[in-house]
């Protein structure tokens, strides 16, 4: 490199540098959030954003979508979009399920009582898988609701890929009505985890008023008028340590992000759009990437699972011992310390028979996070498709280094009723310390020699039916380090 491309290419350093350090100070601080009104149709263009409601309870936001076809037809069915979560999954990717409750459109603080209800048919897709995103088809045509006044959302071809002005218009639990949300929007690419799923390619804004009900919100581009995502939740008042520990988000050396991770996420639909055609939702569509789920179903429903990690390298390895089903006739599987590389197809296993149900395989050595990613496919000839890959499973592990102290024996406060014997615990709970407890027949449990794997881990209380005792508690504090305490004995007695 010569003197000239040296200065060249340190005055392209430092502009960038400066860009991004002056990109901080030029975009605003978020507004407090707006309660919308429409008795006088000044908001009817967001009157296509309304609540899911099951039964008397109120849900999520959803907005409906604007589906009509290349002549502006809207003989097709209306479709709603809004998180995956909503549609009653809780991990994997569903296609094609009955769905039981409506949705109330013109959804504002002075119109509810003119609102009219529509109802929900089914879900046409859903996915928890990557993404948090939910389409559903509503019983009534485009047409027809339209018909009623109800102007639908339209969609950007493409997410944005830089920082941008939003607007988030959701309807919080905490209220009725609608609120409008203005703030800065960055895309984000680093691995999130939340609880038993993982997402890779996500936005982040710093808006205010994201609460529980906010989540189906459409994510509005301000320059352009167009829906570039739907909100999927918030990491605000999360402590750094919890951040890090169980969601992913670890401060890290060389990170460019404007926004602090502490923030409300929402999920791109842009690549949604194409498996529309003729307006219909049509998975098998020429332009449509997904592809049917595999239903995938986990045979636990809880955490990033805890493993310890080995104290030298002569000690067994942890097993993932993940058991699971499928619809398909094989899987594929591989283990990575970066979620992002379960979209690729190299380094997975051969297709094994679906019978098996179990990776079993050893997670790794070293304390940090795993990541096991999970592929159905129907034959062992089945090559990995951007759509198949889409729908990868991902399920997190963390390898805990024990942190060698001890801690204070569990309290517990033992309630006597008519039928049933409550035990609490009044200490903290949470997840990162709480009890383990084992329960045995009274004269042949012995607390000291039970294994921990045949405790069960518990919230801050329990119940035991009067005709079940006496029993033998034993119980330990544990905390997220692998600490515990020494193990309590309690003889549970008949009042």
């Amino acid at each position: 490199m010569n003197y000239k491309s040296k200065v060249a290419a340190a005055l392209a350093f430092l502009t960038t540098t400066f860009a991004l350090a002056s990109c901080a100070y030029t975009f605003p601080e978020p507004a407090e959030p707006i309660i919308l009104h429409n008795s006088h149709q000044q908001n009817n263009h967001l009157n296509g954003i309304g609540q899911i409601i099951k039964g008397d309870r109120r849900y999520c936001t959803a907005f409906l979508i604007d589906s009509r076809d290349a002549d502006n037809d809207a003989n097709g069915p209306a479709y709603i979009l809004t998180s995956g979560h909503c549609a009653s999954i809780w991990i994997g990717t569903v296609a094609d399920t009955a769905y039981q409750g409506q949705i109330q459109f013109n959804y504002f603080q002075d119109t509810l009582l003119d609102a009219k209800r529509y109802n929900i048919q089914k879900v046409n897709w859903a996915s928890l898988a990557g993404t948090d995103i939910a389409v559903m088809e509503l019983n009534s045509s485009l047409q027809a609701v339209m018909a009623d006044g109800i102007n639908p959302l339209k969609a950007a071809s493409k997410a944005p890929d830089r920082l941008i002005q939003v607007r988030v218009i959701g309807a919080p639990s905490s209220a009725p009505g609608l609120r409008l949300s203005s703030c800065t929007q960055e895309p984000a690419d680093t691995t999130l985890i939340k609880y038993l799923t993982v997402h890779t390619g996500y936005q982040k804004q710093d808006c205010k008023g994201i609460e529980p009900g906010s989540s189906g919100s459409p994510v509005v581009d301000i320059a352009t008028g167009e829906v570039i995502g739907v909100m999927s939740g918030t990491t605000y008042a999360i402590t750094a340590s919890d951040l890090c520990f169980w969601h992913g988000l670890c401060a890290t050396p060389g990170r460019q992000s404007v926004l602090p991770d502490q923030a409300s996420q929402s999920f791109p639909i842009d690549y949604l759009m194409p498996c529309f055609s003729d307006g219909h939702f049509n998975i098998d569509a020429p332009a449509c990437s997904l592809k049917p789920d595999f239903n995938f179903r986990a045979r636990t429903n809880s955490d990033v699972t805890l493993y310890k990690a080995p104290e030298n390298e002569y000690e067994k390895r942890p097993d993932w011992d993940v058991r699971f089903s499928m619809n398909t006739n094989f899987f594929r599987f591989k283990t990575v310390r970066d979620a992002h590389a379960c979209y690729l197809p190299e380094r997975y296993s051969n297709p094994i028979d679906i019978s098996t149900g179990l990776v079993d395989t050893p997670i790794g050595s070293e304390a940090g996070l795993y990541y096991l990613c999970l592929v159905g496919v129907d034959s062992v000839d089945h090559q990995l498709s951007e759509g198949k890959l889409r729908n990868t499973q991902i399920l997190p592990a963390r390898l805990v280094k024990p942190g060698g102290i001890s801690l204070p024996e569990p309290a517990p406060e033992i309630k006597h009723g008519t039928e049933e014997l409550l035990v609490e615990y009044r200490q903290n709970t949470g997840r990162n310390i709480w009890t383990q407890i084992y329960v045995g027949a009274v004269g042949s449990t012995d607390c000291a020699g039970i294994e921990s794997r045949s405790y069960t881990k518990i919230g801050d209380s329990f119940l035991v039916p009067n005709q079940a005792l006496p029993l033998t508690l034993c119980s330990y504090t544990m905390d997220r380090d692998f600490n515990t305490s020494a193990v309590r004995t309690e003889i549970l007695q008949k009042p």
